[in-house]
């Protein structure tokens, strides 16, 4: 008995010692998660700062989170590719950067459905809505874990557009969406397809005489050195979303797999926070550096709303599962209307 006692204890033994530099290497070697985003010192910027402290600390440094905001990774299209591929393990976009993936991301661009960032965040923390909203992409090795608001859009020009027809004979650069596509054309301007990283250049040598983005994002990217002129364009926001490579998500082990998810949707709230405060903070920034904000009159704000919607219901009648997809979202955007 003794001597099978000795055996197993020896067997223990050999095993612990055979784990122990398996331990050491995974603290001494941590999982890397490289998070990148296009944009820089806006809500986007902050989830992923809180992120990254929340995750490494929550993960006691078996995972290091590694940032790279303002497009360091390369353009969009370029950082769409690499978390689709798994060469990028995070990346932080607007919604309409991943049309090109997954067809069904088109439904959070439709105007009229949110109206501020609290409605938002009503919106999104609805299981369901979450659930449909992360099940986008799944096809094409994408894994979304969190949601959220960033800005409503607005439009910045280098001559003010105060009406409808001010849009005409403009080149606008816009997200590779037809949800923004399609409008634009009706409102006689030429849309152009751009990353967020080749707009000042293009804006500075005339190649685009305005665009369409996140109202925060102007300000943060220091946009009234090149145009001075910011348009509201009410209750069309940016919608964020945080996509994560599928297949390295499923690798992780069970207990980081947690860390990283549970810890993305717990930090929505400070973001959320972080959004509303930022949108008007960007406001004051853009009017201190010499910028403009200007107001289309009521019927003039609510003809372009009607052209928006229009256009983006035309495109949605001719894809009867985007058109499914998209009822059940704007049932959910209803449902939380204060």
């Amino acid at each position: 008995m003794s001597a099978l006692l000795s055996r197993r204890a020896m067997t223990g033994a050999v095993a612990a010692a055979l784990a122990a530099p398996q331990v050491l290497f995974a603290q001494q070697n941590p999982i890397v998660m490289k998070v990148t985003s296009a944009t820089i010192n806006d809500v986007i910027h902050h989830w992923m700062k809180t992120f990254k402290a929340a995750v490494e600390a929550r993960s006691a440094g078996r995972i290091k989170v590694e940032l790279y905001p303002a497009s360091q990774l390369g353009a969009i299209p370029r950082m769409v590719e690499g978390a689709a591929l798994g060469t990028i393990e995070c990346f932080v976009t607007a919604s309409s950067f991943l049309t090109s993936l997954d067809a069904r991301f088109e439904v959070l661009d439709v105007a009229g459905l949110i109206a501020d960032t609290a409605h938002a965040q009503r919106i999104f923390s609805d299981p369901e809505v979450r659930q449909q909203l992360f099940a986008m992409g799944g096809g094409k090795g994408l894994q979304s874990i969190s949601v959220f608001m960033h800005s409503p859009q607005n439009v910045v020009s280098r001559r003010p557009i105060r009406t409808i027809a001010d849009f005409s004979g403009q080149k606008i650069r816009v997200l590779s969406t037809p949800m923004q596509i399609e409008p634009l054309k009706k409102l006689g301007a030429t849309p152009v397809p751009m990353p967020l990283s080749e707009v000042m250049p293009a804006l500075q040598n005339g190649a685009i005489d305005g665009f369409i983005a996140a109202s925060t994002v102007f300000s943060a990217l220091k946009f009234y050195d090149a145009a001075k002129y910011q348009t509201a364009l009410s209750q069309w926001p940016v919608i964020v979303v945080a996509a994560c490579n599928k297949n390295w998500l499923a690798k992780l082990p069970v207990d980081l797999r947690a860390v990283v998810t549970e810890e993305a949707s717990r930090i929505e709230a400070s973001t959320n926070e972080f959004g509303a405060k930022d949108i008007l903070s960007a406001q004051e920034v853009w009017t201190k550096n010499g910028g403009q904000l200007v107001a289309m009159n009521a019927s003039d704000a609510a003809s372009f709303s009607k052209t928006v919607n229009e256009s983006a219901m035309a495109i949605l009648r001719e894809k009867p599962a985007l058109l499914a997809e998209f009822e059940r979202y704007a049932k959910a955007c209803q449902k939380y209307k204060a």
